[in-house]
C-alpha cells in the first residue's frame, strides 16, 4: 500500500513541476505558494517511504543548496527559485538521482541555448526557463 501512495506522490511532484515549468516559461518566476505545495508533497513522500536513507536525502539537499549558492554568486543567472526547487526535489530523489536530474536539465538547457543563438532568437543575455528542463530530468530519473 505504501508503494502505491509513494508512486502517486512522486507523480504528483512531477505534475507540480510540469505546471511550474509552464508558469516559468510565461512569467520567468516561481511563486511561493508553489514552493510550499511542492515542499509539502515532497515531505509527505519522504515520510511515507520505507527505504529512505537520510544521508542520501541530505546529499540531495546539498546539491540544491549549491544551486542556491550559484544563484547568489552569479547574480540570479540561475534563479534562486530554481535552486530551492532543486533542493526540495533533491530531498526526495537523493544525491545521485538529483544530480542526474540536474545534469539532464543542464544538458537540455545547453541545447536550447544553442538553438536560440543559431536561430538568432536571442543573445547570451536571454533568460530561458529552467523548470521545464528540470521536469524532464525528474521524469527520466523516475523511469
Amino acid at each position: 500500500m505504501n508503494f502505491i501512495i509513494n508512486d502517486i506522490l512522486m507523480l504528483a511532484i512531477g505534475l507540480l513541476l510540469l505546471v511550474a515549468g509552464i508558469k516559468d516559461i510565461r512569467r520567468k518566476q516561481i511563486s511561493r505558494s508553489f514552493l510550499v505545495a511542492l515542499a509539502l508533497v515532497c515531505l509527505a513522500a519522504v515520510l511515507l517511504r520505507k527505504e529512505f536513507d537520510i544521508f542520501d536525502g541530505i546529499c540531495g539537499l546539498v546539491i540544491g543548496f549549491g544551486a542556491i549558492g550559484l544563484s547568489i554568486a552569479s547574480r540570479e543567472q540561475l534563479g534562486r527559485g530554481d535552486g530551492i526547487v532543486i533542493a526540495i526535489i533533491g530531498l526526495v530523489l537523493g544525491g545521485r538521482r538529483c544530480l542526474a536530474a540536474v545534469s539532464v536539465a543542464a544538458f537540455i538547457m545547453c541545447l536550447a541555448a544553442i538553438i536560440i543563438l543559431l536561430l538568432k532568437r536571442g543573445n547570451r543575455h536571454t533568460k530561458v526557463a529552467f523548470l521545464p528542463a528540470l521536469f524532464v530530468g525528474y521524469m527520466l530519473c523516475l523511469v
